[in-house]
């Protein structure tokens, strides 16, 4: 029997365990939610003794805080850090119902900057160097391309004087911790093709995929992909499965019933029984939505009507494509006469994309706006400038096989047309249609109602989920829905291939067989959910994958020892740890701006100083240039020998 190597089996309880992300709450993103309610469910089982900590991004810029927290004001230092994990521990206490666990999980803090241009927070320092060697066992790092692109300061480098400059293997996560597992969430590469400036982009996104690639494969021994959306990191290493669960106020299984409510009598009438939920963008498959109403039409001789919840940037641009240029709707968003007017529709104003702390739903990933681009592509530029020999995994890349990726997802691109903005009245501009859909005589029966709690949406008329979206990794208010037991209505596409399994997805592959899939779904009732497969959507299912996915069989261990895999990739991991050394203040600084100097020993786990003076960020804790030079080139030179 190929038995699992005992230092990749998670199944022990015993085992102590570092979950380390790239956002946190109150930022109510997919990556802040989700790997704090791994966390959580990890220390529900913990034996005693053993610890999880969950490692969370502090944002050391107070103007940068204000940006990703708009609704909060954490003030510096310390006890801006104390009310921010008050508020995480309230969370779990409040949200997750997790009352003893708000108390037992452990919380650490890094220093980051939020890159407003790239909506994403990055670290200033080297995490690793953070976590005490002797606490390290197993590391979950939620995406770990995102943390570990640039090699930042280590926290050592001003404590412990390193007596080599030549490779080695005590470097980096795989060499601290026995076990690490990467959880990939976002196709960085995906939305560098689709982001960057025309002529650009293929360079910015092949260089996003060949860094991906080089990191994952030097700091994890385990990667797990949400889905076959994402590209191919480390093919000797990798694998695909959902670790995702929803939260247990989403399940409804068979013969829940619908709690006493008190107060809001008859607003439930006032629902459809079809609905779409999350951000309003072109990218969310809207235009194929829009030609779907009218196969629809001219099947059963009218429009299905859809509530859409949700805000977003394009919202406008959105609403106008199902009324027309000439439809005027009041406060609720219902059509009193042909006449378009921006003061419509959905009664409350959530196009501001400030407010990210609101938006559930809202998958931590690059803006796509003029700014966003040149970030990008300025990202792809100062990664190439400070790892050149990154140019020849780009000289490898097969173009043609990315192409075929994202090909549908640069199709729904193209349909969105920028309007013009900034227009709060109603003007002659309003009038003049943007693209083909603005132009229709006769609107759409669409509300659009602002953004919603999905959860508030269970006991509810609305029976039909349609998501037409083929840019998500893998969607949550997909899954949500279907934990609802709610129809779902699904294109086939590599990021939905888990929710073939459940009875209530109806997939297509043509507006042919969406038309279909509707009628079916409007005209019956969904199959309630049986025990069995209501477990498939808990977070205890959801852990049960993980540990399966994150384990190594002997077998395999043996393979890549043998092979040189697991030598080659401790060696990559040290040239990128020599390329973060070679990078000048003033290139760190055109990246992520002016920083001021902190004491890091204020990030260990409880805030103690263990070292004389401490280490300080942005402090001078280099060591000579000539050493340097002399160790990076070693380490070129050793990484092309033995690859």
């Amino acid at each position: 029997m190929n038995e699992i190597n005992k230092e990749s089996d998670l199944s022990d309880t015993s085992r102590s365990i570092h979950i380390v992300t790239t956002a946190s709450l109150p930022w109510l993103t997919g990556t802040a939610v989700n790997p704090l309610l791994r966390a959580i469910y990890f220390q529900k089982s913990r034996t005693q003794g053993a610890n999880v900590t969950l490692v969370i991004p502090w944002v050391v810029k107070e103007l940068e805080r204000k940006q990703v927290y708009p609704h909060h004001n954490f003030p510096q230092g310390k006890e801006g850090r104390k009310q921010q994990e008050e508020l995480v521990r309230d969370w779990i206490h409040q949200k997750a119902g997790a009352k003893e666990e708000a108390t037992s999980l452990r919380i650490q803090f890094y220093p980051s900057t939020y890159q407003k241009k790239l909506g994403s927070i990055l670290p200033l320092v080297d995490i690793c160097s953070l976590i005490p060697k002797e606490e390290a066992d197993v590391c979950i790092l939620e995406e770990p391309e995102h943390l570990t692109w640039f090699s930042m300061p280590s926290y050592l480098h001003g404590n412990v004087k390193p007596d080599t400059f030549l490779p080695n293997s005590d470097i980096g996560w795989m060499a601290k911790f026995n076990h690490v597992v990467g959880i990939i969430h976002t196709n960085y590469p995906a939305y560098a093709r689709a982001g960057v400036m025309r002529g650009s982009r293929t360079i910015a996104s092949r260089t996003i995929h060949a860094l991906s690639k080089l990191v994952c494969r030097s700091y994890c021994h385990k990667i797990v992909k949400l889905s076959n959306t994402l590209p191919v990191l480390a093919e000797y290493k990798e694998c695909v499965c959902n670790v995702h669960g929803v939260r247990e106020d989403f399940i409804l299984r068979e013969g829940d019933v619908e709690p006493v409510k008190s107060g809001t009598d008859g607003e439930e009438e006032e629902n459809g029984e079809i609905y779409f939920i999350g951000k309003i963008l072109w990218a969310k498959g809207f235009d194929f939505l829009l030609q779907c109403e009218e196969k629809y039409k001219e099947s059963t001789g009218e429009y299905f009507p859809i509530d859409v919840y949700g805000g977003g940037p394009e919202e406008e641009q959105v609403k106008r494509a199902f009324f027309g240029v000439r439809t005027k709707k009041d406060a609720d968003g219902n059509v009193i006469e042909k006449t378009y007017s921006r003061k419509d529709s959905s009664g409350s104003d959530d196009s501001d994309d400030k407010s990210v702390d609101e938006d559930a739903h809202n998958e931590s990933k690059p803006e796509t706006d003029g700014k966003g681009k040149r970030s990008l592509e300025r990202l792809s530029e100062m990664m190439l400038k400070t790892m050149p020999f990154l140019k020849d995994e780009l000289n490898k890349e097969d173009e043609a096989s990315e192409r075929k990726e994202t090909s549908s997802t640069l199709r729904t691109l193209k349909d969105g047309f920028k309007l013009v903005k900034n227009f709060q009245a109603e003007t002659l501009l309003d009038k003049i249609p943007k693209n083909k859909y603005e132009m229709r005589k006769n609107p759409i029966p669409a509300r659009f109602l602002g953004p919603r709690d999905h959860a508030a949406l269970k006991f509810t008329s609305y029976k039909v989920f349609v998501n037409p979206s083929i840019t998500e990794v893998l969607c949550t208010t997909s899954a949500e829905a279907l934990a609802m037991g709610k129809f779902v209505v699904l294109p086939k596409h590599p990021s939905n291939e888990f929710f073939y399994q459940f009875p209530n997805c109806l997939v297509y592959e043509t507006m042919d067989e969406f038309v279909e899939k509707m009628k079916f779904a409007i005209a019956n009732e969904p199959k309630p959910l049986s025990e069995e497969v209501a477990r498939i959507f808990t977070w205890e299912a959801a852990m049960d994958r993980l540990v399966k996915s994150a384990a190594i069989t002997n077998d395999d261990m043996k393979k890549l020892e043998e092979e040189g895999r697991i030598q080659r990739d401790k060696r990559k991991a040290w040239i990128h740890k020599e390329s973060g050394k070679m990078i000048k203040g003033d290139v760190r600084k055109s990246i992520f701006g002016e920083v001021e100097q902190e004491d890091l020993s204020e990030y260990e786990v409880g805030g103690t100083t263990t070292t004389e003076g401490g280490f300080l960020l942005n402090g001078d804790n280099t060591r000579p240039t000539m050493l340097a030079i002399l160790s990076f080139i070693i380490a070129i030179l050793s990484y092309f020998a033995q690859r």
